[in-house]
């Protein structure tokens, strides 16, 4: 199951950002979980981030659905 660390080199690559559906909060989502906002699903930038390609992802809305563990188990 894909895994993402939790580490600071790994969070200065993360895109949540920029994303159309980012809420607003903290990001990193692969690593940290959903968001504890409300997400508007208006596109998903996951499959650009550099973690996303490094650790082998492949679903998005990390945002919305949790952390790459939790929900590509």
């Amino acid at each position: 199951m894909p895994q993402v660390a939790d580490i600071e080199q790994n969070m200065k690559r993360c895109i949540c950002g920029t994303c159309p559906s980012f809420p607003g909060d903290k990001g990193f989502y692969c690593a940290k979980g959903k968001s504890g906002e409300a997400v508007e699903r208006k596109g998903c930038d996951c499959g650009e981030c550099p973690n996303f390609k490094e650790f082998g992802l492949s679903k998005g809305y990390y945002c919305a659905d949790g952390s790459a563990e939790q929900i590509e188990a």
